[in-house]
């Protein structure tokens, strides 16, 4: 692994691990299922996910979303809510 960090011109303290976690965060940003990740990853159970995915700024977003759509879903601000969210 580290010839091809090195060959590829990438910093030297990248690792395998490196790249696991990254794959895993871009597929949970992708809103990949935890049925999915665990298949990508070879994981029996979903309880390492947290240890490979961080948490993004994409991920924020989108958790507050789905949790106002909820709160406001049979509310007539359900627009007005959801415009200033994405603002």
């Amino acid at each position: 692994m580290k010839k091809i960090v090195h060959a590829a011109d990438l910093r030297e303290e990248l690792s395998f691990t490196s790249f696991r976690h990254g794959g895993f965060t871009e597929g949970v940003d992708s809103d990949l299922t935890d049925a999915e990740l665990r298949a990508a990853g070879r994981h029996r159970s979903s309880r390492q996910l947290p240890t490979y995915a961080k948490r993004t700024r994409k991920q924020l977003i989108s958790g507050t979303k789905k949790r106002r759509e909820e709160k406001y879903k049979d509310s007539r601000f359900v627009g007005i809510a959801m415009t200033r969210l994405s603002e």
